[in-house]
């Protein structure tokens, strides 16, 4: 288990110092800043934020009390708990830094134990509280799939049933007008059906369902490079659609068998394939390119495009459940769940998924899973 992250903010050297020994003597992993403007720089270059804040509030240039109000404007470190270090006959001082959402306090002189069981008490209570909050979210989870599955997908297939009628039968085939309108109907009819499809499944890998279905089908999958394959057909019209060339590179070697859920990978190939064509140029004879090679410990899936790119700093966030990049310069459609899906499916399968991209450029994205060490179910057509 990784050690809780405590931050402590103080002016006083020695007691920063020896407050930082003993805590790490106890476990756990200490950051430090001598005032409130240095603590928020360095909030700002963190990956992940502290599990709790212990700060002084009298320091120069930005005090406990200001620098907890600045904090709990910020979304991320809204709920980050606070213990103040206040010294003795400074009560003024706590009143206000209950007001302001402190969640503790220790008077100066303070015995290292006592401020040992507010730090353990304050993190336990943080983590309930999120436990709580993920139990929240998963029983809601649930509820949005039994809406989507059964009051979504009913009225949709009439629609997609009939409007498929409608385009086939030779009664509309004299007005030009007429048929521009079905046309438009089964476009957004599709759209709808692969959000709702995305939402299922998006649903089913954030509840754990997942990885229940994930066991159940996994086999080995010897040829790769048919898995490839299928993975691009789904999406070869739609790319000559808008002008953009589909090629498929595989070593000549045959590449090593892997184990996983063959429809799952297929899917997160797709939707890399699909985010390729999306924001390649359009009409211009761009090219994605999908391949696989291994170099005998992973078999390592890539899709390139010649598109926009993602600037550095956003990469970081692309496979964040919703996240687009960008969204209203580049008239995205769709929610942005189509990498968290990818995510979700690498960590079923131990893989990893990296992207490299420049802007103006293009993107790579590469999925890497592990050779395949054991003898399992085979993938469909293999002996």
């Amino acid at each position: 288990m990784d050690k809780h992250h405590v931050f402590l903010v103080e002016d006083d050297e020695s007691l920063l110092a020896g407050v930082s020994d003993l805590l790490e003597l106890s476990g756990y992993r200490v950051s430090k800043a001598m005032n409130g403007l240095q603590a928020l720089a360095q909030l700002k270059e963190m990956d992940e934020p502290p599990d709790l804040i212990v700060s002084d509030i009298r320091m120069p240039k930005m005090d406990g009390h200001e620098l907890l109000a600045t904090m709990r404007k910020r979304p991320e470190w809204l709920s980050i708990p606070f213990i103040f270090l206040t010294a003795k006959g400074e009560k003024e001082d706590v009143y206000i830094g209950k007001l302001s959402g402190a969640d503790d306090y220790l008077i100066k002189p303070f015995e290292y134990k006592d401020l040992l069981v507010a730090i353990q008490s304050s993190i336990k209570r943080r983590e309930e509280l999120i436990e709580l909050q993920e139990e929240r979210l998963e029983a809601l989870k649930l509820k949005i799939l039994t809406v989507l599955n059964h009051e979504f997908r009913t009225p949709l297939s009439y629609i997609v049933s009939y409007v498929d009628l409608m385009a086939s039968s030779p009664t509309f085939e004299h007005s030009e007008e007429l048929r521009q309108y079905i046309s438009g109907i089964q476009e957004g009819s599709d759209r709808l059906e692969r959000l709702i499809k995305n939402f299922l499944l998006l649903s089913e890998l954030e509840s754990g369902s997942g990885l229940r279905v994930y066991e159940e089908r996994k086999m080995q999958i010897n040829d790769v490079g048919e898995l490839v394959r299928d993975s691009i057909i789904d999406w070869e019209v739609g790319a000559a659609k808008v002008g953009v060339t589909l090629q498929t590179r595989l070593d000549d070697e045959p590449l090593p068998a892997v184990t996983g859920d063959a429809e799952y990978l297929r899917t997160a190939l797709g939707h890399l394939i699909e985010n390729a064509i999306k924001f390649s140029p359009h009409h211009q004879e761009a090219e994605v390119v999908v391949s696989a090679a291994s170099d005998g410990e992973f078999v390592t899936f890539s899709v390139c495009d010649e598109g926009i790119g993602v600037p550095k700093g956003e990469q970081k966030h692309l496979f964040d459940i919703f996240h687009q990049v960008n969204r209203d310069e580049h008239e995205q459609q769709g929610t942005g769940a189509g990498l968290a899906i990818v995510r979700h499916i690498v960590a079923l399968h131990d893989g990893q998924i990296d992207v490299e991209s420049k802007l103006g450029q293009g993107s790579c994205f590469q999925i890497m899973l592990p050779v395949e060490k054991r003898s399992v179910a085979v993938y469909p057509g293999e002996e």
